[in-house]
Order: C-alpha cells, then sequence, then structure tokens
C-alpha cells in the first residue's frame, strides 16, 4: 500500500517508527498529512517548519513520481497523491491481503461471558459476548493464535441455591426464602422431569437445562467458544484448585484464622488479606477458584485476556497479586470491564421483562431485532462508557439504523456489480463480464479513466475519497487489536458506507455503456468497497446481505 511507504520514508527519515498518516479534515488541503515535523522538531533541535523542508526534500528525491508534497504551517506535511498512486492503491485494495499480520505469533486465550448457570443471560452478558466475540475474530485476522474458553461457576453457593429454589419448586414447598432465585426464572427449565427425583440429582440436571438454553441463545447471537471449563469438573474433580491451594502454602502465602484458609494478599499489594476457603462450609471462595483457574490458563497460554462485567472491578487486585506471587507475568494477563447495558423502548429505559417480570434478557432482545442490530449497536459505543441500546431503532430500516445504513451500502455495491455483469432486461449481453473486471482488477491503467481530469471536480473529489477512506481499513483494524477496542471499527465501517452513498450520489454512475473505460474503472472501485465493507462486517459478525 502507498500509504506505508510513504509513511515507512518518513519513519526511515526520522529514525522511528512513531509517525502516523491521518486523512485531513478538509481535502483542499491534501489527500493525506502528518505532523511529524511539528512532534519531531524538538528531538531534532530544530524548528518544525526547517524540519518539515528536510523531510520534503527526502520525499520528493524517493516519491515524486506519486505524491506531491507541501508543507503547512505550524509543522504538518500535506500530500496529495497522483493518479497513478490512486491507481496502485486501488489495484492494491482488490487483490492483495487487506489485513496485515502484525502481531506476534503468540497464543492467546480469552475468556468472556462465563454465566453463572443459574438464569438467562441478560444485557450485560450479551454486551461481553459480543465484545469477546470480536475482538477474538479481529486478534485472529492479525495474526494472533486466539483460543476462547467460557468459564461455568458450577461449583459454588450459587449452584447449592439454585438447587435449592428449583426443589422448592419441584416439591411445591411454599417457603418464601428470600435467598431463592425468583420462580419466573426457574419454572422454565422444570418441565419433563422424572418424578421422585432427589435433591442431589435434581440440582446438576436444572444446572444443565439452564446451560444449554445459555449456548442455544449466544449460537443464535453467532458466538462459539473453543471449550467450555467447568468449576466442578475441571478444577475440583481433576485436583488443580488443591494444586494451587497447596503451592500457596509451600510458599507461606496462606494461614488459618477464625477456622477459615486466608491469603496474605495484603503482605503482595492488596489493601487487605483475602480468604480462600469459608470457616462455614470449608467451601472454596471465589477467588480460590478463579485462581486454580488461571494457573491452568497460564499453562495453555502465552497471554490471557479477561473480558468481565463493571461491577468485577476492584476483584481483580488479589487475583494478580496472587499470580505475581506464584511466579506468573502478570504483564501477559489483562482485564477489560465492559460497562452496564440499559435498554430504551419508546423513548423510556425499560427495567424489567414483560415476560418475567425480571431483568431484559439477550434473547428477548434477539427476538425482536435480530443478531445483526444487536451485535452492531452493542459495538459501536466503548466499552469503557455505559450504553443505552435503542430498541426501536435497532428495529428500523432506513439509514437511522446504522446497520442498515452499513448493510444497504454492501447490498447496492452488489446491485451494481450484478447489473454490470448481467444483461438487462431488454439486453442480450452484460456490459462486461466476470473476466474483463478480474483483468481490470489486476490491472493499474484501468483505474486512471476515473481520475481524467476532463470529469466533473465533483466525481473525482468524491472518488478519491472513496479510495483514501478504503486505504485506512488495515490501520482501523490494527487499531482495534492493539486497543483490544472494536468500537472504532463499527464507526470506520459506519464512515465508509457514508463515503459510498457519497460517491453514489454525486452522482458517479458506474454503469456507462457509451463510456466503458470510465464505467470498468469505477466498477473496480465498487468492487473494492465491497471487498472491505464485507470484510469489515465480517470482523464484527455481522451479515453482508446481497440484496435488501
Amino acid at each position: 500500500m502507498f500509504n506505508k511507504l510513504l509513511q515507512k520514508e518518513i519513519q526511515n527519515y526520522l529514525q522511528t517508527e512513531q509517525v502516523s498518516l491521518e486523512l485531513p479534515k478538509n481535502f483542499s488541503f491534501g489527500d493525506l498529512a502528518t505532523p511529524a515535523p511539528l512532534n519531531f522538531a524538538k528531538a531534532f533541535k530544530m524548528p518544525p517548519l526547517k524540519l518539515a523542508e528536510n523531510i520534503k526534500t527526502h520525499l520528493d528525491d524517493k516519491l515524486s513520481d506519486f505524491c506531491q508534497t507541501e508543507i503547512a504551517a505550524p509543522g504538518f506535511l500535506n500530500f496529495r497523491f497522483k493518479p497513478l498512486a490512486f491507481a496502485q492503491i486501488l489495484q492494491a485494495l482488490n487483490i492483495q491481503n487487506l489485513i496485515s499480520q502484525t502481531t506476534e505469533p503468540k497464543s492467546l486465550l480469552i475468556e468472556y461471558v462465563s454465566a453463572n448457570p443459574t438464569g438467562d443471560l441478560h444485557l450485560g452478558h450479551g454486551r461481553g459476548a459480543v465484545v469477546g466475540s470480536t475482538l477474538a475474530n479481529i486478534l485472529k485476522a492479525t495474526g494472533r493464535e486466539v483460543k476462547t474458553e467460557f468459564y461455568i461457576n458450577d461449583a459454588g453457593e450459587q449452584i447449592q441455591k439454585l438447587g435449592r429454589s428449583a426443589w422448592n419448586l419441584y416439591k411445591n414447598l411454599n417457603t418464601n426464602n428470600t435467598e431463592d432465585y425468583p420462580p419466573e426464572l426457574i419454572k422454565p427449565y422444570l418441565n419433563d422431569l422424572d418424578e421422585n427425583l432427589s435433591f442431589e440429582e435434581l440440582t446438576p440436571i436444572i444446572k444443565d437445562r439452564i446451560l444449554k438454553a445459555q449456548k442455544q441463545v449466544l449460537e443464535k447471537l453467532k458466538v462459539e467458544f473453543d471449550a467450555w471449563v467447568s468449576e466442578k469438573t475441571d478444577l475440583h474433580e481433576t485436583g488443580l484448585l488443591e494444586q494451587a491451594l497447596e503451592e500457596l502454602k509451600q510458599k507461606n502465602l496462606t494461614y488459618q484464622k477464625d477456622n477459615a484458609l486466608w491469603l496474605k494478599s495484603s503482605e503482595l499489594g492488596d489493601e487487605r488479606d483475602r480468604v480462600l476457603i469459608k470457616s462455614d462450609n470449608n467451601r472454596p471462595t471465589y477467588l480460590a477458584g478463579d485462581l486454580a483457574y488461571h494457573l491452568s490458563k497460564f499453562n495453555r497460554a502465552d497471554e490471557l485476556l479477561d473480558i468481565f462485567g463493571a461491577d468485577h472491578k476492584g476483584q481483580e487486585i488479589s487475583l494478580k497479586v496472587a499470580l505475581k506471587a506464584l511466579g506468573k507475568n502478570i504483564d501477559n494477563f489483562s482485564i477489560l470491564f465492559i460497562q452496564f447495558v440499559s435498554l430504551v423502548e419508546q423513548g423510556q429505559e425499560v427495567k424489567m421483562s414483560k415476560r418475567t417480570g425480571s431483568v431484559i434478557t439477550v434473547e428477548e432482545v434477539l427476538e425482536k431485532v435480530g443478531s445483526d442490530a444487536f451485535r452492531f449497536m452493542l459495538l459501536m459505543s466503548h466499552i469503557n462508557n455505559r450504553l443505552a441500546f435503542d430498541i426501536d431503532l435497532a428495529k428500523r430500516t432506513d439509514e437511522q439504523n446504522p446497520v442498515f445504513y452499513v448493510q444497504y451500502a454492501h447490498a447496492r455495491a452488489c446491485s451494481i456489480l450484478r447489473n454490470a455483469l448481467n444483461p438487462a432486461p431488454d439486453e442480450t449481453t452484460a456490459l462486461f463480464n466476470s473476466e474483463e473486471l478480474q483483468i481490470a482488477l489486476n490491472s493499474i491503467p484501468a483505474f486512471l479513466p476515473a481520475l481524467d481530469a476532463s470529469l466533473p471536480e465533483k466525481e473525482i473529489a468524491s472518488t478519491k475519497e472513496l479510495i483514501l477512506k478504503l486505504l485506512f481499513f488495515d490501520q482501523e483494524v490494527q487499531t482495534a487489536s492493539n486497543k483490544l477496542n472494536p468500537s472504532g471499527l463499527a464507526h470506520y465501517l459506519i464512515d465508509l458506507a457514508t463515503c459510498f452513498h457519497s460517491f453514489y450520489n454525486t452522482p458517479c454512475k458506474v454503469i456507462l455503456p457509451e463510456q466503458k473505460p470510465l464505467s470498468l474503472a469505477r466498477l473496480c472501485l465498487v468492487h473494492a468497497f465491497k471487498r472491505i465493507l464485507q470484510t469489515g462486517l465480517g470482523l464484527l459478525a455481522v451479515s453482508a446481505p446481497e440484496r435488501m
């Protein structure tokens, strides 16, 4: 890509990798710009404009056939690409890999969702599922070896509580226990049970039914996991939990007090010591289970990424200090905390489910808006921000709905390509055949007619703007990968769709029977747009319909 060649030449001159190119807010200033002279003037001990002159001289010597370099106060460089550069860019976008393999080939294990098997998935779980699966796609695309896991908390007090709640309903016991789970959450899983089940038999049956329902909802959401790890089976019954506690004891990191086992976490940097084994029931705490689980994960991957709800923030400190004390490099352990989601319908926040009178579930919202709108709209906001999911907006079938707007751009591109490659109703032959298009996609000169100086200025400007926006797709993917934040990519696709709609409405007519070279050049641009938009939507696990 020519932008990377330009960036590399500037970096070579400055002897740094910290140089960025950006699209100018006003394209009258140029096609690309960089503040590098302003940023590095102090390091070079010269005025920004003088450094800009030196860089310009270097670039004029290397790249004058492809771009014109201009200096702008107080220390910017603006670049104007020549038609040949645009043609080379378009060829690359049509035939080369769209995403660079830039990340180190280390194994990364991502854990996300990990909802307790005690009820339906709520909107917070849904946001974590969408963000986690999208990040897994992006990290894989940039070269990481990624595995995903769902951790099943099926050995703690919450499972005993589930069992008690289910048992009371199963036996028609009116205990009115305030600790029980609400009946409306449990009743759907009590159908078609054998008679005379014992408490010990009933609890795992209900747990498995809830877990199966969670898996089905996640499948509808296009979320799959490489592994489902059970706390009970994979930690307790294998002895991994006991091994972790024994390792802590051997390093003199625990002590007994009030019939409980404590971690000396305050000595490791935590604000206070933490309980590992409870005194009242001799059961391990969440921390004990999490510690054993993460030790297991470190044995299976170079790096770990956890995606938790915001309500877990603060709990990671004791886990990290314990892992560090056991010799694990916690620099290779990242945690993302996702803020809460609220549901808005008819302009009002909806707090309770109309179906059950309890929390809003992922399944209820999916039934109304579908997976594509659910995923895209949850990805539009940064994970650090609370999100209000507007269900009325998600159901709209017009340009106000961002996912519809983006998908319609893809469908429009597909329609243009179909019409160019298939005969019109009153014609026997198409304007082009697939072989002609394929040859053009591999040809740099084939695109030059789209930038012919005799064309209207507006058409040339919208053509250039679309190409330049396409050019930044790889950079957006890399940024999402490096920052572990997919929201920027979602907004990029919206902006890209806007550029394409603008190109189409300029109007830059594509199917021009009387101007076949220009038509073929613009068809190459439509093909590149379709290719990139489809790839971007694929990373978000959002469909790219060909007809709408």
